[in-house]
């Protein structure tokens, strides 16, 4: 019998939907039983010659997260001082020596107040907001926080935009207005367009919607049999991925810019500075907070739950050389095909990949979530890598330094950046090593598998 029809033959049966595998739940992330034991013994028994088509996870430790309310508290405070070094930049005085005209070791004189005010509303927007839905959900019952949530939101927005109106009007009698522009409009559109100020209500809204399972805001996986089920979580997953992606990429976006770029854009014309040393602090700070960000939103707990949905997704590998005595099935969307099988699908044939198989073949969004998620110990190599390199060069420009208000900003900029770079580094360490592990049981089970298909 030709290959693609013998597994097809085998192992088809055992990935169709509906009857026993439907109703099976399996484990969540954080190694808690969401089905029943006999549905975990279901699902041991599926397969061919006993062995199982669903992928053997190994656990992920229990890594400490801050907290929501203490990392916008520290992000508060990092945005402060990013701030106030980027002013040192600009106006430091000379007030040490014998005829300086100056006691300060700032011009205060020249800095905008209004602009002072503009920066720091942009900068503690989510923190007020943490600081308010945290008091709400201690004080109210879920019935009434939810709209308490939805009310004090527009509240705060309307707030908000009270306040940075009131700035933008103060500052247009005193600055030009194509400066405002540079100010208000990056920092405006990626606030409140890009990352919208109702998200919080539509995200919760959305999750009611999609009846997936949340734990702390946090997906669960569940190790499901069912073809279309593995789908449908995928895209659950993928959603929720890219909706953090966004906010985790423009909110440290839109405060460094503020923060940053803002007292340049009001620099008043006379005054002599640096332009590369005020441009590395911008850099400098992006990418740290970037790396903050980007830490906090996808802890390893998180990358876990996408890891183990695309080890249940599998892919499809498009087979180049044909040759006419090749046998494949039409693809069955309700199968979980096997690994080996060959299947035809738009005039082209595939093979799958890994322990089972539910992707449909040829689709992009399905490829690109098992390329990404099927080890995101790499991802978090690349960010490790990225963020290393800053506390880096930030070491070499320190070592090269003599002015003292250079000095002073380097050394604080490389405090803030120690502790993004542990979070990452710690997580690539984790990650590698229980991926590591993983990945020796899954090409045990593999071996195993194909031996009893031979």
């Amino acid at each position: 019998m030709p290959p693609g029809r013998r597994n097809a033959s085998r192992y088809g049966p055992a990935g169709k939907s509906g009857g026993t595998y439907s109703s099976v739940t399996g484990r969540s992330n954080s190694g808690e039983t969401v089905g029943s034991v006999a549905d975990d013994k279901r699902i041991d028994d599926v397969g061919y010659g006993g062995k199982s088509l669903a992928p053997k996870h190994v656990p992920m430790p229990v890594v400490p997260v801050d907290g929501q309310l203490a990392f916008e508290a520290l992000s508060l405070v990092i945005f402060v001082v990013s701030a106030c070094l980027q002013l040192l930049n600009l106006y430091r005085t000379v007030w040490w020596l014998p005829y300086s005209y100056t006691g300060y070791s700032m011009n205060f004189y020249l800095i905008d107040p209004y602009l002072l005010v503009f920066i720091f509303t942009i900068i503690a927007r989510s923190f007020v907001n943490t600081l308010v839905y945290h008091v709400i959900d201690v004080s109210l019952s879920y019935r009434w926080s939810r709209a308490t949530r939805m009310t004090m939101r527009v509240v705060l927005f309307f707030i908000e935009i009270s306040i940075l109106s009131w700035c933008v009007c103060h500052m247009a009698h005193r600055h030009d207005l194509l400066k405002i522009f540079y100010l208000c409009y990056p920092s405006l559109i990626m606030y409140f367009v890009i990352v919208s100020p109702f998200s919080d209500c539509s995200e919760s809204c959305e999750k009611e919607e999609r009846k997936q399972k949340y734990l702390m805001d946090k997906p669960l996986h569940n190790c499901s049999l069912n073809a279309s089920a593995i789908r449908a979580e995928v895209s659950t997953l993928r959603s929720d991925f890219n909706q953090r992606l966004k906010q985790a990429v423009f909110l440290p976006s839109a405060s460094a810019y503020v923060c940053s770029v803002g007292p340049i854009i009001f620099a008043p014309p006379h005054l002599h500075y640096s332009f590369l040393w005020v441009t590395q602090h911008v850099f400098f700070f992006w990418i740290g907070r970037l790396t903050a960000y980007l830490a906090q939103t996808y802890p390893i707990r998180y990358c876990d739950v996408l890891h183990r949905a695309a080890m249940h997704l599998g892919r499809w590998v498009v087979i180049e050389n044909r040759h006419n005595h090749i046998c494949a099935q039409q693809w069955n969307d309700t199968v979980l095909w096997p690994h080996g099988s060959i299947v035809r699908y738009n005039r082209e044939l595939y093979r799958s990949e890994g322990l089972c198989t539910a992707a449909e073949p040829g689709n992009q969004n399905h490829i690109r979530f098992h390329v990404f998620f099927h080890n995101p110990a790499r991802m978090l190599r690349v960010v490790l890598i990225v963020q290393g390199l800053v506390v880096f060069f930030q070491l070499v420009i320190l070592f090269c330094t003599y002015e003292w208000y250079q000095v002073l900003s380097l050394t604080i900029s490389l405090v803030i950046n120690y502790y993004p770079l542990f979070k990452v580094g710690r997580d690539w360490l984790i990650t590698w090593k229980v991926y590591r592990a993983e990945e020796i049981i899954q090409e045990k089970s593999q071996m195993a598998v194909n031996h009893i298909a031979q």
